[in-house]
């Protein structure tokens, strides 16, 4: 459950790192994972991330996707405060 994270341990992850070493964080939320895995986004929204997206296909808002937003949202800030010198931001490239 979301209210039994344990931030002290998100945080410790965050900054365990070698003395003066610089490092980039960065959390995915693309549909496809550098690592082949489903990224923090889809863990957190799953196949609401297609469905539950849009208010003009439903008249209530999806409860997953704004779950999933909020915390996704609260994890990029820890991972921008905490993460290290750098935050790597993904565009797609439907931008580019």
């Amino acid at each position: 459950p979301d209210d039994c994270w344990d931030i002290g341990h998100i945080c410790h992850t965050l900054t365990n790192r070698r003395w003066k070493e610089k490092t980039i964080a960065y959390a995915e939320s693309h549909d496809q994972a550098i690592v082949g895995d489903k990224t923090l986004a889809f863990w957190l929204m799953d196949q609401e991330m297609y469905t539950g997206m849009s208010l003009s296909e439903t008249q209530t808002p999806s409860l997953a996707v704004d779950r999933g937003l909020a915390l996704h949202k609260i994890l990029r800030l820890l991972v921008l405060g905490l993460g290290g010198e750098g935050y790597l931001n993904f565009m797609g490239n439907e931008f580019g």
